[in-house]
């Protein structure tokens, strides 16, 4: 008899070592490359619950932590449509809506009216165009459309409602799905599933990867599916029916040339003439005939009419400026922030336009608080629509729009005003630290290219210093300063032994002392090659006009230098 062959224990345990390894390496491959059926959570990931809306602004979501930081980013759903909350409105949509809150209404101002709204108002697709919730007005979304050039898809049968507002009209891409498939959080197939699509569904392509394409789907979602399971791609051009209201400017033929006259008591007309005896190419005179006197509103006035009358005979333009430094100090927030105020001292101006013959208002509100720069804009605005229909020029002074100017909305005064003035000066100035240029050629640079991004070039009056300032730095670190008119300081700074030499840096001829004790003495000199080199960037950059701070302290050929115009 054959004896049985028994299998090696060794040959058994290597099988199922084997079998275990093909079984671990199936359940890898399974969990790696199967696609998961677990749905994502809604309110997680959409951010909203209950009537809170998500806003999703031209197919962007803010973040959860963007939501949990601040209420104001999301939406409410009332009486089946939605209010946006006016701070969103004004950042991401229009910011001309204004809440006028001692009168309880949203103001909106039109080239040629105001617009006012109150919350007992209905609009007419049947709803108030505002509701105040959590202590901030939220504009009908509806209300925000009639004055704005946006579309908006919403969607409000849901637990986690949103609604998708654009300000792009660009061309859509658009395409169609080959099959079934499941839109996830993420490209990928372990992602949770946001929502199912049909074949033949359309979506709305934002961007494609090498295997996923980010989507919007006909339900409201943002997903991805997979680039294979679409196809029939095309572009679709949304339509606009907005007609944008635009304001009639009131421009002059010539570029303005303009010289600020600093007036602090009535001025006789007949000094005019001593006065204006080395202004020639200057087109428009500014008076500072207007002060903000308190916080009632009330404008003192030392206009003359008779001064008008001689400057017309002189073929120059009366641009009389309102300021609020040349007396008390006043509450600006106060003071503009009320309808009631607002609408006195427009009615004060437009009396004395009637009254003075003037061709113009130059606003110079300085050092307005950040709080009250909403404030200023709507009476920019409002005092623009009344002085357009008397066909007064407004023109508005204000800082080159650095990040600590922001309060001063140069977009808004580019809408309403007819000139947007620039100063280019005050570089450094009396508080300064540390001794300086008090407009070097980078500052004007700066003046121009900063603003042009805001305002149109045929608006933009860059204002040029006719002064300047002699420096002293003592040896303990210590600086101060004299201003005054460039010609008496440069004389001044000679006499004290000051050499001056060319710098390059800032285009201006420099002056500079040691003295005795070691005090640095310094001059930035702002004279006829300085203002040369300012005007080579102003007409390269074919600006609107060009003003001088200020009468006096012209040389002779100042204004010649600065004119735009062709004759001069």
């Amino acid at each position: 008899m054959k004896k049985s062959r028994k299998k090696s224990p060794i040959k058994k345990i290597f099988l199922l070592f084997f079998l275990l390894i093909i079984i671990v390496a199936s359940a890898y491959l399974y969990r790696k490359y199967s696609y998961t059926n677990k749905r994502a959570n809604l309110e997680e990931y959409i951010h909203v619950t209950g009537d809170d809306v998500a806003i999703f602004m031209n197919d962007e979501n803010k973040s959860k932590e963007e939501y949990e930081d601040s209420v104001k980013m999301r939406a409410i759903k009332s009486s089946d449509t939605v209010y946006l909350p006016l701070s969103f409105v004004k950042a991401y949509i229009n910011n001309r809506f204004y809440y006028a809150k001692d009168i309880n209404k949203i103001l909106y101002c039109l080239p040629d009216e105001i617009q006012s709204k109150g919350d007992a108002d209905i609009h007419q697709i049947g709803n108030c165009p505002y509701v105040i919730f959590k202590e901030e007005p939220y504009l009908l979304i509806d209300f925000v459309k009639d004055f704005s050039n946006i579309r908006y898809d919403s969607y409000l049968d849901e637990e986690s409602k949103r609604i998708y507002i654009y300000t792009d009209w660009d061309k859509e891409s658009i395409a169609y799905m080959r099959g079934k498939e499941a839109a996830r959080v993420t490209g990928g197939n372990k992602s949770p599933i946001v929502t199912d699509l049909k074949k033949g569904e359309e979506v709305k392509i934002l961007e494609k990867m090498t295997k996923w394409v980010k989507v919007k789907t006909s339900d409201g979602y943002i997903g991805y599916i997979r680039k294979s399971k679409i196809n029939k791609e095309t572009d679709r051009i949304p339509i606009s029916s907005y007609i944008e209201l635009v304001r009639k400017d009131i421009k002059m033929t010539e570029k303005p040339v303009i010289g600020f006259h600093q007036v602090l008591s009535n001025y006789p007309s007949s000094q005019l003439p001593d006065l204006l005896k080395n202004t020639k190419g200057m087109n428009v005179i500014a008076p500072t005939w207007f002060v903000i006197r308190n916080n009632e509103g009330d404008i003192r006035s030392i206009a003359n009419d008779k001064y008008s009358l001689h400057c017309h005979g002189r073929k120059l333009k009366v641009w009389a400026t309102l300021n609020n430094f040349d007396l008390m100090n006043i509450d600006e927030k106060i003071v503009f922030s009320s309808t009631k105020i607002r609408r006195k001292m427009i009615d004060k101006i437009l009396r004395e336009v009637s009254v003075n013959n003037l061709d113009g208002i130059n606003l110079d509100i300085e050092q307005l608080p950040e709080d009250a720069g909403e404030d200023y804009t709507e009476f920019v605005r409002e005092l623009s629509i009344e002085l357009n229909k008397v066909g007064c020029t407004l023109s508005i002074d204000t800082y080159i729009p650095y990040n600590f100017n922001k309060q001063y909305n140069l977009k808004e005064y580019n809408d309403f005003c007819d000139y947007v003035i620039i100063m280019a000066y005050d570089e450094h100035y009396a508080g300064s630290k540390v001794a300086g240029s008090v407009s070097s050629i980078n500052y004007v640079r700066d003046a121009i290219n900063l603003s042009l991004a805001q305002v149109n070039k045929e608006k933009l009056i860059i204002g040029l210093p006719l002064y300047t300032r002699l420096w002293t730095t003592k040896v303990d670190g210590t600086v101060t300063s004299i201003a005054g008119g460039a010609a008496s300081i440069e004389q001044s700074a000679i006499s004290q032994g000051l050499k001056f030499t060319f710098d390059n840096e800032t285009l201006q001829n420099y002056g500079t002392k040691t003295t005795l004790d070691g005090d640095l003495v310094e001059c930035w000199m702002e004279d006829d090659t300085s203002l040369a080199y300012k005007m080579i960037e102003i007409r390269n950059a074919d600006l609107a006009g060009t003003a001088a701070w200020k009468l006096t302290h012209e040389r002779d050929k100042s204004f010649s230098i600065i004119s735009l115009n062709n004759d001069n």
